[in-house]
């Protein structure tokens, strides 16, 4: 019933369940997930009337958030199957809306059946938030993506799960990515069987993530657009009978730079960089009828991957004019 412009002057109208505004120090704690459920009543959204379940921010444009805040042991259901989803959901929709200038927000919910994201650490408002910590949270059943970081800094996402949403995971900046300083964020022992996204970001590490997308209708595996990060020790698995990059296990382009490391790699392509990314491999073990080391683009090319003690199984490499391979054995 709520209404809230998340733009300066009251425009860009989302509607709320609930609303906590210019708190500092908020905290709310459910019994547990599977005890506690908040779900959104039927036909509450439609292209027309955008939801965040729970809106959490300064109310002003400039004004600060929280400096602690938390949620946890509860479910949050957006219901999707009795809401007017005939048009894709607008940036910001999400069972968990989080905005303005912030720090030390703590995250541990099940966040299930959403029109848009499941939990939006977002920027609408002052700035972004840093010291955000999502832990153990479950995303299921997303149109959006399960978990998204936009801007944050020195923030973490562990133990947590997304399963049929958009992407599991998505981290993103803005596009002055290379003149500002480190992002700082660290996903680790996360689950998902959806694309994950990392773009305009900086310095982000992904460790012992598994992501099989084998079974997603449409994924591009791990998507690196602008960006530079390490990935180590993941398992990272896509449809090999979709014989294009839908089914490849990575997507590398623009200028990402991507260190892969200790990672086991499958689907119609392994390592695919094209524009004019840049991919290196480390120890990964790489099985890719399509190409282990992929390079090839309808477009113009001018990428460079380069392999150091890994193995691989199908096609090796798929190459194209411009861009580079290197093989090494260190």
């Amino acid at each position: 019933p709520y209404s809230f412009g998340l733009d300066p002057g009251g425009s860009n109208i989302f509607y709320s369940s609930i609303q906590i505004l210019d708190r500092k120090k908020f905290h709310i704690l459910g019994a547990g997930e599977n005890l506690v459920t908040l779900r959104l009543m039927p036909w509450q959204r439609s292209p027309s009337r955008p939801v965040a379940m729970i809106l959490v921010r300064g109310t002003g444009p400039m004004n600060p958030g929280y400096s602690d805040f938390s949620i946890e042991g509860l479910t949050i259901d957006g219901n999707s199957r009795y809401q007017r989803l005939s048009e894709k959901p607008k940036d910001g929709e999400a069972l968990i809306l989080v905005g303005s200038k912030r720090k030390n927000g703590r995250y541990r919910v099940w966040l299930i059946n959403s029109s848009g994201a499941g939990l939006y650490l977002g920027n609408n408002g002052s700035d972004s938030g840093s010291n955000e910590l999502v832990q153990g949270t479950v995303a299921r059943n997303c149109i959006a993506a399960g978990i998204m970081l936009d801007t944050c800094r020195s923030s973490k996402v562990l133990d947590c799960e997304a399963y049929t949403c958009r992407e599991g995971f998505y981290l993103h900046g803005n596009d002055d990515w290379q003149d500002r300083g480190p992002d700082d964020l660290l996903v680790r022992n996360c689950k998902t069987d959806s694309q994950v996204n990392c773009w305009f970001v900086t310095d982000f590490v992904l460790e012992n993530l598994e992501m099989d997308c084998s079974k997603a209708t449409s994924s591009y595996g791990l998507n690196g657009r602008d960006a530079r990060g390490t990935v180590r020790k993941s398992i990272l698995k896509s449809d090999v009978a979709k014989q294009d990059s839908r089914g490849g296990a990575t997507y590398f382009y623009g200028i990402a730079d991507i260190e892969l490391e200790d990672c086991t790699l499958e689907g119609w392509f392994g390592v695919h960089a094209i524009g004019a990314a840049k991919a290196i491999a480390r120890r990964c073990t790489i099985a890719a009828p399509g190409g282990c080391f992929c390079t090839t683009d309808p477009e113009a090319v001018q990428s460079t991957i380069i392999a150091e003690n890994c193995t691989w199984s199908g096609k090796k490499t798929a190459l194209q004019a411009g861009s580079a391979f290197e093989e090494k054995a260190v």
